[in-house]
């Protein structure tokens, strides 16, 4: 038998782009190619449809190409072909009110176009069975593919670096503001004693970016640099040492020169350390200089549906993880600490009640400063959760079977 030929089509070259995309079909094309042969394209030529009739199936993430018009009539034409289409999706197509790129989505439609193309699709590929649930609304033949990690690459790895501080990590991007901010006064919680043993590590710190500004009247839309006081990132830094006062003058005016990709002399002896974004194939790397992973969550209808990578990730590095008891944080994680103070021992989280944000995020702290060995337990348990069921074996293994009965359907 000759082997189906799939067409990938990115959304970016970044995180969702690789974890979506790259990543799993060049494994699947690699390990599955007896069955499958991939070509992966960032920019498809839309003015020549014809170029598609050497694939049985197209997979693309969220759109087909950039112009939407283009994008309908390809899909139009793929289907017309008896070429399988599957859309795959890892975020909700309502961003709501938390999210930074709100504004510009309803501006473009994107909410209407994605909703169209998860309609027009053969089948959906997502993340969850929660997101799942909420596809199915629109388009019945939903198979969940969770993200992956391959043990095997590089970035991921684990090389730990060693610290006297018991350091409680943020790795996220730019658009948890709200997220974020349900740390409020979480280090003005801490005792002076629990501080000076442990480090809030804020890991890809990025001032890069624009300030877009849209003028109602004309309809313009211009852009400017942003100033590193603008960046939600400096949010999150006041957020995370309240407002710097956890941490030594000298540090302060150190962070305050925003002096890109270095370190402060001292670090090692400060509460708070920031660290710079990285590429997407080193970005993993975090984790080696941490040993708590924070992971807080606004509840709304957007982060409900989200990925459970970080939990994903964070077990693969054997970091312990804190994190909110909402979405896609209740499918793998098992609270230690359970209702009433009870210890299940086989428990592979803290989980916070997201009614009590306001207290639990610094007990939790407290709790783990006090008792390390709760932590190394925390870290095993994790682990043993996520190393076979996420690894990128194991869900190629699924995928091929999905693409098999797509393909033979």
């Amino acid at each position: 038998m000759s082997k189906y030929k799939i067409l990938v089509l990115p959304s970016d070259k970044f995180g969702v782009g690789y974890f979506r995309s790259l990543a799993p079909h060049l494994y699947l094309d690699e390990h599955y190619n007896d069955d499958f042969e991939v070509d992966i394209d960032y920019n498809p030529n839309l003015d020549n449809l014809s170029e598609f009739d050497q694939y049985q199936m197209v997979h693309f993430h969220k759109r087909i190409g950039y112009n939407a018009e283009k994008g309908f009539k390809a899909l139009e034409y793929l289907k017309s072909k008896g070429i399988k289409t599957v859309i795959d999706i890892d975020d909700y197509w309502d961003l709501g009110q938390y999210h930074p790129a709100r504004e510009i989505h309803a501006r473009e439609g994107v909410k209407d176009i994605t909703l169209k193309y998860i309609k027009m699709a053969d089948y959906v590929t997502t993340t969850t069975p929660l997101f799942a649930n909420e596809i199915k609304k629109h388009n019945k033949n939903v198979f969940v593919i969770p993200n992956a990690i391959n043990p095997e690459e590089k970035q991921f790895i684990p090389q730990p670096t060693k610290s006297d501080r018991l350091r409680f990590g943020i790795i996220c991007g730019s658009s948890h503001e709200y997220d974020i901010a349900l740390l409020e006064g979480l280090t003005n919680q801490l005792p002076q004693d629990i501080l000076n043993k442990i480090q809030i590590v804020l890991c890809g710190f990025d001032l890069r970016g624009t300030i877009e500004i849209y003028n109602v009247d004309t309809k313009e839309l211009t852009k400017r640099p942003i100033l590193p006081q603008e960046s939600v990132w400096y949010k999150y830094e006041k957020i995370l040492t309240d407002n710097y006062k956890i941490v030594s003058d000298d540090y302060e005016k150190f962070l305050k020169k925003f002096i890109v990709d270095v370190d402060y002399p001292n670090t090692d002896n400060e509460p708070y350390r920031r660290c710079w974004t990285k590429p997407i194939n080193e970005y993993a790397t975090h984790y080696n200089n941490i040993d708590v992973l924070l992971v807080p969550l606004k509840e709304c209808p957007f982060n409900k549906v989200k990925s459970q990578l970080k939990v994903i990730e964070a077990g693969f590095f054997n970091k312990a993880i804190i994190a909110q008891n909402y979405g896609p944080y209740t499918l793998d994680l098992v609270p230690m600490i359970e209702r009433g103070g009870k210890i299940n021992e086989s428990g592979n989280s803290l989980l916070v009640e997201s009614s009590k944000n306001h207290k639990q995020w610094a007990k939790y702290i407290e709790r783990l400063v006090k008792n390390p060995e709760m932590v190394t337990a925390l870290q095993q348990n994790l682990h043993d959760t996520v190393k076979d069921k996420y690894s990128l074996e194991t869900v190629t293994k699924l995928r091929a079977e999905i693409y098999n009965n797509i393909l033979k359907s």
